[in-house]
């Protein structure tokens, strides 16, 4: 897929003029867009993660030439948070956190300045890579006061998203809130029981074979509740679960790592 992209973007700076160049993005991102699923559904870890980066370099190519490409935009978005979440923020949450933040810039872009109330459900994708992108940031940096200052602002975008479409990305409202209340503390309307409630619900349906779901689940909410018994229920399921082909793959192979180094550092937790 890379050799195909690459080959789109250099036909259209041999062919030259904006016009042109705009035109081959639109059509490259159109390639981008229909080999996302390639990507996600592999099952080598280490390979995914290599090819990566060349992905989303390429993706911010064809953004200068076409900046207003809402497809590509949220691509890149959900690319640097995808990428940011699975390999970077358990070695580096420096450089993790400058990845949420590209991908939160990213989105935001796609999104072109448009009022909550004015988003309809075509929007949701970016929004929700908005916000997941910002949820991380803030996760990151929940010692600073200012991330802290910033929780409250998720939750109207986490309510508009749940209004549009709910289960966008295997139930990702309801992820989005079970996240909102573990990572608020207590004091400032933070509630691990809640937090709890709402990562149940995002393992329904769709979601619930997304192992990704129940690592956020046990490394925030049962962490955040002290619940032991959960936390290493929900780490030995993802251990133990037989993973099947599809575009969930490559996050549930890179779930079961972060799950074994999370069990690895319960100690620290509890």
């Amino acid at each position: 897929m890379i050799l195909r992209l690459i080959a789109a973007a250099a036909i259209a700076a041999i062919m030259g003029g904006c016009s042109l160049n705009r035109t081959a993005a639109r059509v490259t991102a159109g390639l981008v867009n229909d080999g996302l699923d390639t990507i996600f559904s592999q099952s080598d870890v280490e390979y995914a993660r290599a090819a990566l980066p060349s992905n989303l370099q390429l993706m911010e190519i064809l953004i200068a030439s076409d900046p207003n490409n809402k497809t590509l935009l949220t691509n890149a978005a959900m690319g640097f948070c995808g990428y940011s979440l699975m390999f970077i923020e358990d070695e580096n949450k420096e450089r993790a956190s400058s990845f949420y933040k590209k991908g939160q810039d990213y989105a935001e872009k796609a999104l072109g300045g448009k009022e909550l109330s004015k988003l309809k459900k075509k929007d949701v994708p970016a929004l929700f890579w908005h916000t997941f992108c910002k949820a991380s940031y803030l996760n990151l940096n929940k010692h600073r006061p200012a991330a802290i200052a910033e929780l409250p602002s998720l939750e109207p975008a986490i309510n508009r998203i749940e209004e549009l479409d709910a289960i966008y990305y295997y139930n990702g409202a309801y992820i989005l809130k079970g996240a909102f209340y573990a990572l608020r503390p207590k004091m400032f309307g933070g509630d691990p029981v809640k937090a709890k409630q709402f990562f149940e619900k995002a393992l329904t349906g769709q979601g619930a074979k997304f192992l990704m779901t129940k690592y956020e689940y046990a490394k925030m909410a049962a962490a955040a509740d002290l619940d032991e018994e959960l936390f290493d229920r929900l780490l030995k399921e993802i251990d133990e679960a037989n993973l099947e082909e599809g575009p969930e793959r490559l996050a549930n192979e890179a779930a079961k790592i972060k799950a074994r180094k999370l069990q690895e550092a319960k100690d620290d937790i509890f």
